[in-house]
């Protein structure tokens, strides 16, 4: 693995022969033989937008949710419901969140795409209830 640095391009014909790596530190460069590429993101969530409200977040910024919400089986101070939060929803009642976002959350595309399908079902539970 090779940290801090970003893919200035990519050579070859039919398949994939070199990688030219630029530090994000120094700005060196490095052509580097390759026959395959993957590339991870990063793990930082953009939750910022979430740091003035009463979404809770870890101390990584993912924002936690359902029964990860619970602290010896109580709901948190900010909880403004009678029941406990559902699965994908954050500590604001309404206010889902699904994938890579969350607090524990598998960091997989299909996961995320079935997070995101639950939470329109969550959502459609919720509006009932306000009704």
């Amino acid at each position: 693995m090779i940290y801090h640095v970003a893919v200035t391009d990519l050579e070859g014909d039919t398949s994939l022969r070199k990688i030219t790596l630029t530090d994000n530190r120094d700005g060196s460069t490095q052509t580097v033989p390759a026959h395959r590429l993957f590339i991870c993101i990063g793990g930082v969530p953009n939750t910022e937008w979430a740091k003035p409200t009463s979404i809770i977040r870890d101390e990584l910024g993912y924002l936690v949710t359902g029964p990860d919400l619970l602290v010896h089986g109580e709901s948190p101070n900010c909880w403004t419901r009678d029941r406990e939060p559902y699965d994908l929803e954050t500590s604001v009642p309404g206010c889902f969140a699904a994938g890579d976002v969350r607090h524990l959350s598998v960091k997989r595309v299909a996961s995320a795409v079935g997070e995101g399908a639950m939470a329109v079902a969550f959502v459609h539970k919720y509006l009932q209830e306000i009704v």
